[in-house]
């Protein structure tokens, strides 16, 4: 997987030109405008933003970051609980510094970055404009008897298992295998194979994280307006978690889209248009606010059913 270190922009006016992030590391800023954070899924880093930041950056500033023990940022310590906050903490922190406290922010999640979006705009009431969010695995909101939560435990446990017992080849096979269905792994190329199994170590973590929260009334406490979108190829389970959130957050819009679980890094000419005309919406409805205002279909996207 290559690092990225800059994003190119083209501007208004068609000019290229490359903007960083002041000097911290795992953080990525492109373009100037209101706020957007992109936050990545398990096994990626800020660099599977690019084309989505590229495309947003001629409008909006852009803040791409890594996650605890992603890209940049190193790992968690193993010695003590990881969780949610760990990641919020992260984020609060590259965001005071590159963010006046009293500008909100839309987010951007996908996967495990969108479940860090959920908590972050949950604890960081008043910080959030909006959330975009591709299949966040909030497994807590499924029933505690559903097959696929039981099944997302088993992969995490066999994955912690293979980890620790320095399997991580065959570690990375199974959890890519559970997202993207049997053999993904082994159809990817040698070093692109190494590649994953090389950040494999960081995924017991996330499982760890995303296995202690939300409860319902958590979720439902989130007043933003929030997007959902869900791969029609994906897993059963990451689709009934966007069921489940679309049921319990007051303000969500669902949408649909040809593609896997994995959408926005392998169909972001499918994904991202949704994510730019949905802060787009969000953005124009902030600017010319109404008393009251009630929840809009979102055109071209569907709102989900009460």
């Amino acid at each position: 997987m290559k690092k990225q270190t800059d994003l190119h922009v083209v501007s208004d006016g068609g000019a290229s030109r490359a903007a960083t992030a002041p000097e911290m590391p795992g953080c990525v800023v492109a373009g100037a405008g209101e706020p957007i954070v992109l936050l990545h899924s398990s096994l990626s880093s800020k660099s599977q933003w690019s084309e989505l930041a590229t495309r947003l950056a001629a409008r909006f500033r852009v803040i791409a970051l890594d996650l605890c023990g992603y890209g940049d940022n190193p790992m968690p310590a193993a010695l003590r609980p990881f969780s949610l906050d760990d990641e919020v903490r992260l984020v609060a922190d590259r965001l005071d510094r590159l963010v006046p406290p009293h500008v909100r922010v839309h987010i951007v999640g996908h996967s495990y970055g969108g479940l860090v979006g959920l908590r972050f705009a949950e604890r960081c009431r008043g910080r959030v404009a909006s959330l975009a969010l591709y299949e966040p695995v909030a497994f807590r909101v499924l029933p505690s008897g559903d097959a696929g939560y039981a099944e997302a435990k088993r992969v995490a446990e066999t994955v912690r298992q293979l980890v620790t017992a320095g399997l991580r080849m065959q570690a990375a096979e199974i959890f890519v295998d559970f997202w993207s269905g049997a053999g993904s792994y082994g159809r990817f190329p040698r070093p692109a194979r190494v590649a994953i199994a090389r950040n494999i170590g960081k995924v017991p973590f996330d499982f760890e994280a995303a296995m202690s929260w939300p409860d319902a009334e958590a979720v439902r406490s989130i007043a933003v307006p929030t997007m959902l979108l869900t791969g029609d190829h994906s897993p059963a389970v990451a689709q009934q978690i966007v069921n489940h959130l679309s049921r319990l957050l007051p303000k969500r819009y669902v949408g649909r889209i040809d593609a896997g679980h994995m959408g926005p890094v392998t169909a972001p000419h499918l994904v991202n248009p949704w994510f730019e005309a949905f802060v787009d919406m969000c953005v124009e409805r902030d600017i010319a606010p109404v008393a009251d205002p009630p929840v809009p279909p979102l055109t071209p996207y569907a709102s989900a059913a009460d």
